[in-house]
């Protein structure tokens, strides 16, 4: 999109806003502590069927980033690491990745983890125009003990005087899994995804292996008044088990599904629950802030129902990463009670030009479905007014003016935890197809608005100046303002304030709304 509106640059002040965000970090971490610490404050309780399945190691959360964020990434999974947590996630990568991730584990164990992922209509050995739609992935999980584990017989344990069998040479442990993951988008706010597995797993001289298959859905939507949240749910592990000697033990089956929704401060808000079918289920909370283009705060809480075998701190966890042109780093902190910590270390290249970070804006509330087609970026000049100060924000007065687009003049209150914004944009587009068939009969469109890049909680109704312009320039109609909601378009009358010009200029009061159309009455 292009700026249409030319604005004077405005001196920024990125030390209030990251000094804002990282207050928000704070709050927001308190507030899931305390509701964490709450609910794990009794003793833990043992799952009948705990240690009953094979290939444990695929329950070890994969990637710093989702592990430092209590491993509440269901609905996240916008890495490479989807390919672990949610294939579906996988449809959102653009470009090649190539990722990497190092386990330092309690206990001297260790996880490695590779995965690198490209998009299918770079592959030209895929004959099936289906399969070039999406992103493929590889990956590869592998766990291993230390290299000099003591073999022991038992032989001698019941012995009254000196219960220790001695050693009988070292032997090692490690197991592996290989994934094909493959996630592509079945429509603008759905994406579906699945990933193969070859598992398998060696103690001593003593192998098994199996195959396994992990599905997974994403889908974005409106709610609470037109904020954008994504839902998402998987199914892992789904195979016959795995066979050591002459028994069969079955895969940890694990269902889960998640919430997220980054807010207007930048942070990131993600909430699961999980069922393996060994255990009981597992909530997690997980926050990411991010306080700079380049630097974000992570932390995260997982309780488990009947509590945590490790006590209440096992399930925190807190990291942090750095995001660069082309590389990301990311670390993770989780601790294990008595039996140690665990550090995690994961690093990510892309292929492809050099590119700012990319994040998500905080404003972005709008489905994909519904986004304004051919849309052109309009930038506002804004005079705003300080109204009330609290501890936790300050309330403005905001009147954007550009003189080039339809809507000329925009005024609302908001309310922010940092500055008062010195621009604001809207795009200007046409609509896509299914809110245009939606109008109401006996209108034409003149131009259709979005608000974008409004930092803050918008406060009661906006105030609007318009002309009616482009198809509508000198129809004889009469003006009307329409906004969407629930239940449709709704029509708002508006005045008329100056018959000068050509258009004339209205003014109108409306609601919030994802969507504005400027029209006349046929």
């Amino acid at each position: 999109m292009r700026n249409i509106c030319r604005v004077k640059e405005l001196e920024q002040r990125p030390g209030k806003v990251f000094w804002a965000r990282l207050f928000a970090f704070f709050f927001l971490t308190f507030i899931l502590y305390s509701l964490a610490f709450s609910l794990a404050a009794h003793a833990a309780r043992i799952h009948p069927d705990a240690g009953s399945t094979s290939a444990a190691f695929l329950k070890i959360g994969a990637g710093a980033r989702a592990v430092s964020m209590g491993g509440a990434f269901t609905a996240v999974a916008d890495d490479p690491y989807a390919v672990f947590w949610n294939p579906a996630g996988l449809a959102v990568l653009k470009d090649r990745h190539a990722s990497f991730t190092h386990n330092e584990y309690f206990q001297s164990l260790g996880q490695e983890l590779l995965v690198y992922t490209i998009e299918g209509e770079k592959l030209r050995f895929l004959r099936y125009p289906a399969l070039k739609k999406g992103t493929w992935a590889l990956g590869l999980n592998y766990f291993h003990t230390p290299k000099d584990l003591e073999r022991r017989s038992g032989l001698y344990e019941s012995d009254p005087l000196y219960p220790i069998s001695p050693v009988e040479g070292t032997f090692r442990a490690y197991d592996l899994a290989f994934s094909l993951g493959y996630g592509y988008a079945y429509n603008a706010d759905t994406n579906v995804g699945g990933a193969v597995k070859f598992i398998s797993q060696t103690i001593d001289d003593e192998s098994g292996s199996t195959a396994a298959l992990d599905l997974g859905v994403t889908r974005s939507f409106n709610w609470l008044g037109g904020r954008l949240f994504t839902a998402g749910a998987a199914v892992q592990n789904i195979g016959p088990g795995i066979k050591f000697i002459s028994r069969t033990y079955g895969l940890p089956l694990t269902v889960r599904a998640g919430l997220s929704h980054r807010t207007v401060t930048g942070a990131l808000l993600s909430f699961d629950v999980s069922k393996p079918l060994d255990n009981y289920p597992f909530f997690a909370l997980g926050l990411e802030q991010q306080l700079t283009t380049r630097l974000a705060l992570r932390t995260g809480y997982r309780y488990r129902l009947h509590g945590n075998e490790l006590g209440a701190w096992s399930g925190f966890s807190a990291g942090m990463g750095l995001a660069l042109e082309r590389l990301s780093f990311d670390y993770a902190f989780t601790p294990f009670g008595d039996i140690g910590n665990s550090h995690r270390f994961s690093v990510s290249f892309r292929f492809g030009e050099k590119k700012a970070p990319d994040l998500r804006s905080p404003r972005e509330n709008v489905l994909a479905s519904e986004k304004l087609k051919l849309a052109s970026l309009r930038a506002y000049a804004v005079t705003a007014k300080p109204l009330k100060m609290t501890p936790s924000g300050v309330q403005y007065r905001l009147d954007g003016v550009c003189e080039e687009s339809p809507a000329r003049a925009i005024g609302m209150t908001v309310f922010s935890r940092g500055p008062a914004p010195e621009v604001f944009n809207t795009a200007e587009g046409e609509l896509p197809e299914k809110l245009a068939a939606m109008l109401p009969a006996g209108h034409k469109v003149c131009s259709s608005h979005q608000l974008v890049g409004v930092p803050g909680n918008i406060q009661g109704d906006l105030a609007m100046e318009f002309r009616p312009a482009g198809p509508c320039a000198g129809a004889a109609g009469g003006a009307v303002m329409l906004y969407l909601t629930v239940g449709g378009w709704v029509a708002a009358a508006p005045e008329k304030i100056s018959a000068e010009g050509e258009p004339p200029l209205y003014r109108v009061t409306v609601p919030q709304s994802t969507h504005y159309v400027i029209g006349i009455k046929d």
